[in-house]
């Protein structure tokens, strides 16, 4: 999934590493760390651009998310509910802004370390799923919402 936020970050990275080489700064030891640490972070963004590098995969036991730093599964026994996470602070941006976070049920929340708790806390949710592109946040959580009520009603 490539997004802006990676394309930003590479081309914040590379405007420094160019700026460190225009400036002559390569002999100061600060301006050789600063190149280090701006070829690293390039690298690293490098990686998020690769198409097909980050995915979230919907199966009739859960999400799969996977991405090349890290993966996760969640059940959706586990899940309660999808929540629409504004990042605009109100101010009218659309969807870019937005991110879908999950709730989880009781038996998990309990499970979940104290620290991820406390981190998402403030957005209103449990964790948040990557960004999906093509797709708008809102229109996913709907779905994912109709799929956990249709779990729900037909283990009843």
């Amino acid at each position: 999934m490539m997004t802006r936020r990676s394309r930003a970050g590479l081309f914040f990275c590379l405007m420094t590493m160019g700026l460190v080489l225009l400036l002559g700064q390569t002999d100061e030891t600060w301006g050789r760390w600063l190149a280090y640490l701006a070829t690293c972070a390039a690298m690293v963004f490098t990686i998020q651009q690769l198409p097909g590098t980050s995915r979230i995969s919907l199966d009739p036991d859960g999400i799969s998310i996977l991405s090349p730093f890290w993966r996760q599964r969640l059940d959706w026994r586990n899940l309660r509910a999808f929540v629409l996470v504004d990042f605009g602070g109100g101010i009218a941006g659309g969807p870019e802004n937005c991110r879908i976070g999950y709730l989880f049920g009781d038996e998990q929340r309990e499970a979940t370390p104290e620290m991820s708790l406390k981190v998402f806390a403030p957005l209103g949710c449990h964790g948040l799923l990557p960004q999906i592109d093509g797709v708008a946040p809102d229109q996913m959580v709907r779905l994912l919402n109709g799929v956990l009520v249709a779990r729900n009603s037909a283990k009843k």
